[in-house]
């Protein structure tokens, strides 16, 4: 969730900071009260019930077009060897499909058994997608990633996920039409073991899919590509969300005043956990492709790590298909999305969801702590998928937290908040920022990487007593 070059001195100092056991660890306290505070359980919404099947609560999940929970969009299979750039919209991006959208929709369309004509629109103002880069050039510092491959870190496959949102209708009327569509689109990567690649045995076996989950726009980018790196060559499979779903990001401002903001903490709450269930949507439908491709890591564990924006969705990813997931490390995470979209010092960054707190004047004005607090409330009693809730649902398998006691772009305060929503599971805690506790992540990876061995092994050891 941040784009910086980091200075080699800095990172040398983080690199001595992580090494001498600047941190503390809080073993999991598996007696720890999950507790909701001041939302109880009586005042959340009936279909906020949590089930350990996703279609057995359809209602907390928003729906697709085509409406069918067992199919929320499509998947579209893409040449890994083919480059794709990163695109980040601005927020006066005027909305132009190109072939490529037209052959998405149409695709989705077909899949998921639509005869009728329909319009669509794709990503608009904000949205963060990638296009194709045939030439293989660098691209503008989006991001650290220039949107060029090289032959050696080719993926063994490239895929994207297509779903699509009923919009409003163009009439006066304002009712939703069945024919009137939003697509958007997540991209994925996959590489077997690194082993695998280098070895004639057709008895070699993986040790499981470790699936990352990147902050937003990809990032950090060099240090996803650095978990990545490191968990192939320990010959585990890799499936990369390249980014947040394209919509994740997309701009959209509220404007509203202090006394007046608890008025549209529903409809924040609807457009967060509709953004969010999206990528749980696209992660679990990209985990089922790889198993269709590589049905011998079904009966591998699959880990799921999340960074920054990622740690935020991953209790959500996990709660819409928990069966298919056997250990988590969230790392820089939070809860609670509507005050960390007010409170990150990235928020300008983002420019996602804003807020305008001053409608009679050119600045978008602050809210008191005091209204701040009600927002947030009722922003929570009307949310079902934010994070502070589906966290509380993760105490069947082993989690790791990593939580930078410093951090202003993922607030530490949410970070505590996600802490006890996850019921104090492990968490490594250092004395830093959002962006340094990523600079020193390579260091403390082989910790993690033991943290994971050792709890999937007493998680197989226990299933099997």
């Amino acid at each position: 969730m941040f784009n910086m070059r980091f200075h080699s001195i800095i990172y040398i100092s983080l690199v001595l900071i992580f090494l001498t056991g600047c941190r503390s660890v809080q073993l999991a306290n598996y007696s720890a009260s999950t507790s909701l505070g001041s939302i109880t359980s009586e005042s959340r919404p009936e279909s906020s019930t949590t089930s350990d099947d996703h279609a057995q609560s359809p209602s907390r999940w928003p729906t697709r077009w085509g409406n069918n929970p067992d199919q929320r969009g499509t998947i579209i299979e893409m040449d890994p060897a083919m480059p794709v750039r990163p695109v980040h919209l601005s927020r006066f991006h005027q909305s132009r499909s190109t072939d490529i959208e037209y052959q998405d929709a149409n695709q989705l369309a077909s899949d998921i058994g639509i005869k009728r004509g329909f319009k669509f629109k794709s990503e608009g103002p904000g949205s963060f997608l990638f296009v194709p880069n045939p030439k293989n050039k660098p691209t503008p510092d989006i991001t650290l990633d220039d949107g060029t491959l090289n032959e050696s870190n080719t993926p063994d496959l490239a895929f994207k996920f297509v779903s699509a949102s009923i919009a409003q209708s163009e009439s006066t009327t304002l009712e939703p039409d069945e024919d009137f569509v939003l697509i958007q689109r997540t991209w994925f990567t996959f590489k077997d073991p690194k082993e695998k690649s280098s070895t004639d045995d057709s008895d070699f076996e993986s040790k499981g899919t470790v699936v990352l989950l990147p902050g937003m726009f990809g990032t950090p980018d060099i240090i996803v590509d650095a978990l990545e790196n490191y968990w192939h060559n320990q010959n585990y499979s890799i499936l990369r969300m390249r980014s947040q779903p394209s919509r994740f990001t997309e701009h959209f401002k509220f404007t509203t005043t202090p006394e007046k903001a608890i008025l549209i903490s529903g409809e924040v709450a609807q457009m967060n956990d509709d953004r969010v269930a999206e990528g749980a949507y696209a992660t679990n439908a990209a985990l089922d492709y790889i198993y269709t491709k590589r049905p011998d890591l079904k009966e591998k564990p699959s880990v799921l790590i999340g960074m920054s924006g990622g740690a935020m969705m991953l209790p959500t990813v996990y709660a819409y298909a928990p069966s298919q997931y056997d250990a988590a490390v969230l790392i820089a995470g939070g809860a609670n999305f509507l005050k960390i979209a007010i409170e990150s010092n990235y928020k300008s960054w983002i420019d996602a969801i804003v807020f305008d707190f001053d409608p009679d004047s050119d600045k978008s004005g602050r809210i008191d702590d005091q209204n701040l607090e009600l927002f947030s409330q009722d922003y929570l009693r009307h949310s079902k998928l934010d994070a502070y809730y589906t966290a509380t649902e993760m105490s069947d398998i082993p989690v790791l937290v990593l939580h930078a006691s410093l951090d202003q772009a993922v607030p530490a305060d949410s970070g505590q908040l996600l802490y006890k929503q996850l019921g104090e599971p492990e968490r490594w805690s250092y004395p830093l920022g959002h962006e340094l506790i990523f600079a020193g992540l390579p260091t403390q990876v082989t910790r993690i990487d033991r943290w994971i061995t050792k709890n999937l092994n007493a998680s197989m050891k226990t299933d099997t007593d």
